[in-house]
């Protein structure tokens, strides 16, 4: 930190007070000081920007420190999936409960297919065991074969067996294939337009309290005449007794 005097290059200089007018931004980091050869005053930096540039430079070596750790903890444990090693000791059980067409094992397999986990990734061995989960009454199953239908994931596109799927997980209680059935109904899609069941299946599903389901009904409704809307909420409330799964009795 030089106090070499920029006029007359004396190094005779003293610390000089900081003036009422001159407490800015620019005091903190630097300091006045006063020639005491031609009384020249000028600016040097102060101890403050030594210190702060030290913080800074701590800061930043801590950074780099803990980058450096966590990219080679990350490189250290990447050919490795931690999913893998939980499911490792259950796989072989699963896939035996599966082969003996077990639903819950068969849906279980099908959602590991889905996402890799202990097995591979495969959208038709995804497709294959939840169609044998569905047609072992896995209600989930039945609604996820349903949509795996619609949207052709593992299979072909097929719009008339996505509605029998969807229909029989409705009818199983299960609140999102109401509501996509009830949307099936209403596009006309592997079925005529029937705006009476459209509005029924999203009545039950928007009971269920399933997202988008009431404002989907309200839509619906205003396609129906007087007389439809009232043979559908009749529909409705005798669908909700037998297709929405009753609440645990309270203990």
């Amino acid at each position: 930190m030089t106090r070499t005097c920029p006029s007359c290059k004396s190094q005779n200089a003293r610390r000089s007070a900081v003036r009422a007018s001159e407490i800015t931004f620019r005091h903190i980091f630097f300091s006045p000081y006063r020639c005491r050869e031609c009384r020249a005053r000028f600016w040097v930096v102060s101890r403050n920007s030594y210190y702060l540039a030290g913080i800074i430079a701590i800061a930043m070596g801590i950074g780099a420190i803990g980058w450096n750790l966590g990219s080679w903890l990350e490189v250290a444990g990447a050919d490795k999936d931690p999913r893998e090693t939980v499911a490792a000791p259950r796989l072989a059980d699963l896939m035996k409960r599966a082969e003996g067409n077990d639903a819950t094992a068969e849906y279980e397999l099908a959602q590991r297919h889905g996402t890799g986990i202990g097995v591979p990734t495969s959208p038709k061995e995804e497709y294959k065991w939840l169609q044998r989960s569905a047609q072992h009454g896995n209600v989930e199953a039945q609604y996820e074969l349903g949509i795996a239908l619609r949207e052709g994931r593992g299979t072909v596109q097929d719009f008339e067996e996505t509605r029998k799927w969807l229909q029989r997980a409705a009818e199983g209680g299960n609140g999102k294939a109401q509501y996509a059935l009830g949307l099936m109904y209403r596009a006309g899609m592997g079925t005529p337009v029937d705006n009476v069941k459209a509005y029924v299946w999203l009545n039950v599903a928007a009971a269920q309290g399933v997202p988008g389901a009431g404002s989907a009904r309200d839509i619906t409704l205003d396609r129906l005449s007087a007389a439809e809307l009232r043979e559908a909420q009749a529909e409705a409330r005798r669908m909700s007794e037998i297709y929405i799964p009753k609440a645990a009795p309270a203990k």
